[in-house]
């Protein structure tokens, strides 16, 4: 994919004659994703595109990306004035065998923010348990439900392909049918007629990956006919 493609006077359309057609325009996003291989690994198969299995995540690595996905944003109005919160882990203390990050609220202020521990949570690698210690109660933040979703995704992170994972998958399948990438930043690529058909296998693909992201967020792809435009 290191071939360099001139869109200049070519055409993009839905539909034309064949003859005429150089290849597809194929674009598609990956956004967040988390998708258990396993079920990953039996697309693959229905579609026979090639699987790679990648490493698996570490304990520290799972345990950090589900404590950071803790983010959230909360507007509290009460007597027409709003504020604003926000949940979110930071680190603190660690050790070789314990993981450790706290739970804090922030109160957005016009000159000094403040902060507020609400837990504590660990992973202790000696005996595999997940913790939320030192809980305090608030009216604003559900701490519960905020250990509980770290301790989920703690889970998930150890069992599921993540972004990297299946990009790297996607990446050797358009290699495979001579995909040249047109933008350095995004996921654009110009497919050449020979191969046009694997565009609709690579389509369907991204559209079952979609349904199978534990993240919910929805996995964007779209292709058209590239027409020579003297023709």
């Amino acid at each position: 994919m290191g071939e360099v493609f001139d869109i200049r006077n070519k055409i993009g359309a839905a539909e034309g004659n064949e003859a005429h057609m150089l290849g597809k325009f194929l674009y598609y996003s990956l956004a967040n994703l988390l998708v258990e291989k396993d079920a990953l690994a039996k697309l693959c198969e229905d579609l026979d595109i090639p699987y790679t299995g990648g490493k698996r995540l570490s304990v520290s690595d799972a345990f950090r990306s589900a404590t950071g996905d803790i983010q959230e944003r909360i507007p509290v109005t009460r007597m027409g004035e709003t504020h604003i919160y926000l949940a979110y882990c930071r680190d603190n203390k660690r050790t070789a065998d314990i993981l450790s990050r706290e739970l804090v609220k922030e109160t957005l202020n016009q000159q000094t923010n403040q902060y507020e521990k609400l837990a504590n949570i660990s992973y202790d690698k000696r005996d595999g348990a997940f913790r939320c210690d030192n809980l305090v109660m608030d009216d604003v933040v559900d701490v519960m439900k905020c250990c509980r979703q770290a301790e989920e995704l703690f889970e998930l992170y150890q069992l599921c392909a993540n972004r990297k994972h299946v990009e790297t998958i996607c990446t050797n399948f358009l290699r495979s049918i001579e995909a040249t990438k047109l933008s350095i930043t995004g996921f654009l690529y110009f497919v050449p007629r020979t191969y046009m058909e694997k565009v609709d296998v690579f389509e369907e693909f991204i559209n079952f990956l979609s349904g199978l992201n534990r993240k919910g967020t929805p996995l964007i792809v779209n292709s058209f006919y590239i027409i020579d435009d003297e023709k």
